[in-house]
């Protein structure tokens, strides 16, 4: 489910702010709503193929996704369904990537939501993959620092839906865990991207 929400002018910095704590709400109700999902949810879009993420060994199929702008920031959210990969305690993925919307396609560069809310006019990336979502045991996030450096590769299809590229593994920190966690989970992942969108 995607949640279109109104941010304010990215040129004021204290909205900024407060846009990207609501983006960190918005990406750990995700985790809430994915974990134990009741049997009775409607079946969600296929797969699309050769849409997929890596996280260390992991690897996770798009089976569903949304994506909009709104406030000056474009989000791609894509996440698994069914067993989300069927990989024990990390079944289960969220995938959330925010950039300004008026940099439209090209190399960003990932990093921290403060920096980018610094930087409005650089081509910045905030990504976060969270783990464990289609178990109810726990779930752990990952997401890109300050210091991560990598790149990510946006493109715009036909019908103006962003396509976010990560080929050169970036490395994504632990910055979250929800209820009991996965325990012995890593402090660090490496990440890859294929065609999310």
């Amino acid at each position: 489910m995607f949640l279109l929400v109104t941010f304010g002018s990215i040129s004021n910095p204290k909205k900024m702010k407060r846009t990207f704590a609501l983006l960190a709400l918005i990406s750990c109700s995700t985790i809430l709503f994915s974990c134990g999902g009741k049997k009775n949810d409607p079946t969600p879009e296929p797969p699309a193929a050769g849409s997929s993420w890596k996280l260390g060994n992991y690897t996770y199929t798009r089976g569903a996704s949304s994506q909009g702008s709104s406030g000056g920031l474009a989000g791609v959210v894509v996440t698994t369904s069914g067993d989300g990969g069927n990989h024990g305690v990390y079944s289960g993925s969220a995938l959330d990537a925010y950039f300004i919307a008026a940099l439209g396609a090209g190399k960003y560069t990932l990093t921290s939501t403060t920096v980018m809310s610094a930087n409005t006019g650089t081509r910045y990336m905030a990504l976060t993959c969270v783990v464990g979502t289609a178990v109810t045991t726990g779930a752990v996030s990952y997401a890109a620092t300050a210091t991560s450096g990598g790149t990510a590769d946006v493109t715009v299809d036909a019908s103006g839906k962003y396509h976010v590229n990560i080929s050169t593994p970036v490395t994504l920190v632990k910055t979250a865990v929800t209820g009991g966690g996965i325990p012995g989970a890593p402090d660090t992942y490496s990440l890859t991207v294929k065609d999310a969108y």
